[in-house]
């Protein structure tokens, strides 16, 4: 079991929004006594900034009313002939209430782990293996929420869905292969063979090149009409009194092709944690989205922490271009 508690303000533009809430996540394992060990994702609650209330809720109910009324007002109409006798109108209207958009990813997941590999088979398989930018390095949703759309943005394709994941290491280095059967997230696909159904496959090998640490991955989208192939490379090593990382990733889809460029140097300042990151995205027909963060977390107590952030997007369609967050977290 697991639980925190987050307190944020974020400052952007004339505009000051605070968010607080937690999280409540649940875990069983058991160790078969045969060298296999089985993982069951459990319940999770938490909050989330993209809610309107704040507060993650499952509960949804939908409600249709019908009103019936009879018009029994007589009118004549150019013909001398009488209109609307008896006429009956039909009403009808539709309310859904509670929350449709979330998710608690409860015993979605189930992993079998042995001294080879560990293998996991679930509704919301994440393979988003490519993903490897690293100039992003705020930690809380809020800190980036309201800033202008981005002109040129690095699409995935579908990444989450019903499949399986398998994860290994040999030597010093490391293997994941995952293979979704349906990749549309948020649902149970038994009939995954179904016609009409999409997949996507993914494979990601970390190996380490003398002093660096290099991370290779593909992944491949093949939604009819919607293909998208991504392919990302990074790699990172000690510099100074911190780590430099550095990744590449290119996009290959239906509407524009895209390539990213990031950055990112972490350090410690005393006792305090620092990191900077930066990224450059270039997408076809559309001018560069530069993105840069900040983010400096200080402990003040076991499980406690004071944290500031900081973002900037140049780039944008339109609205503000930075924000500035600063949030006390708690772990119990």
């Amino acid at each position: 079991m697991s639980s925190g508690s987050n307190l944020e303000m974020q400052s952007i533009g004339s505009e000051t929004n605070l968010s607080i809430g937690g999280s409540l996540g649940f875990a069983f394992s058991q160790d078969l006594g045969n060298g296999v060990t089985v993982t069951m994702s459990g319940l999770s609650f938490g909050n989330d900034v993209a809610l309107a209330d704040n507060i993650v809720s499952d509960t949804q109910a939908t409600i249709t009313s019908t009103s019936t009324s009879t018009n029994s007002s007589l009118t004549v109409d150019a013909n001398n002939i009488l209109a609307n006798v008896g006429v009956t109108t039909t009403t009808t209207s539709t309310a859904t209430l509670g929350d449709a958009a979330t998710d608690a990813d409860a015993f979605e997941q189930i992993s079998f782990a042995t001294a080879n590999g560990t293998l996991t088979y679930g509704a919301d398989v994440e393979i988003d293996y490519a993903d490897l930018g690293v100039g992003d390095v705020l930690s809380s949703d809020l800190t980036d929420t309201g800033l202008g759309t981005a002109t040129s943005a690095l699409s995935l394709g579908a990444t989450t869905g019903n499949g399986i994941q398998y994860a290994t290491s040999f030597g010093g280095s490391s293997l994941t292969i995952g293979y979704l059967m349906k990749n549309a997230s948020g649902a149970d696909f038994f009939n995954t063979s179904a016609s009409g159904n999409s997949n996507t496959m993914a494979i990601k090998t970390a190996v380490p090149v003398g002093p660096l640490s290099a991370t290779i991955a593909y992944t491949s989208d093949n939604t009819a009409s919607a293909t998208n192939n991504t392919f990302g490379i990074s790699t990172s090593m000690a510099a100074g009194n911190g780590t430099l990382s550095v990744a590449y990733v290119s996009s290959d889809n239906q509407t524009a092709d895209v390539t990213q460029a990031s950055a990112k140097y972490a350090t410690t300042l005393g006792s305090a944690s620092l990191a900077v990151g930066y990224s450059t995205t270039d997408a076809t027909g559309s001018s560069n989205t530069n993105l840069m963060t900040a983010t400096i977390s200080q402990s003040v107590g076991t499980g406690a922490s004071v944290f500031a952030e900081f973002v900037n997007r140049d780039g944008v369609s339109s609205g503000e271009t930075s924000a500035v967050l600063l949030g006390s977290s708690f772990a119990f």
